[in-house]
């Protein structure tokens, strides 16, 4: 009993699995910063897409939420809604479940000063067994990207 108890646990956990995140940077119009296409395995009411802008501001880390626009059931556009002329890191992600308890990725967008698009990172684990799974990106990366673009600098 116990044994297909296990195994209809470990049959859900396939078939749910985690979210995922992809970001398209390339080829947008206008103030499109980025594509985002953010796909969960809940129910909509128990998936959540944010974006977060982090920059420097008065020699201190400073981050504030930005607006996605919904496009389609897992498609969001990022726009530019910011004027600042300094370096820019913007963590765009998805959760499943309260606070992510179901799974999160997410990703990282560096922008310079200029306002282009300099890489985006997609947070994965690195098992030692195993595939890489997503994941949150981490206040030492943020604070590491906004440092290669020069974003204390520019204070």
């Amino acid at each position: 009993m116990l044994a297909k108890s296990l195994l209809v646990a470990a049959a859900s956990l396939v078939l749910v699995g985690p979210p995922r995140i992809a970001v398209q940077t390339d080829n947008l119009s206008g103030n499109t910063l980025a594509m985002i296409d953010a796909h969960y395995h809940t129910d909509a009411k128990d998936a959540r897409v944010y974006a977060t802008l982090y920059s420097w501001s008065s020699n201190q880390r400073a981050e504030r939420p930005v607006p996605l626009a919904k496009l389609g059931e897992h498609q969001f556009r990022l726009d530019r809604t910011w004027t600042t002329t300094a370096p820019v890191v913007l963590v765009v992600g998805v959760e499943q479940g309260d606070h992510g308890e179901h799974g999160v990725a997410e990703a990282m967008i560096r922008v310079t000063r200029e306002g282009r698009v300099a890489g985006v990172d997609i947070a994965m684990t690195r098992p030692i067994v195993g595939s890489p799974q997503p994941r949150r990106v981490n206040d030492q990366e943020i604070e590491g990207a906004l440092r290669a673009l020069g974003a204390r600098a520019a204070e």
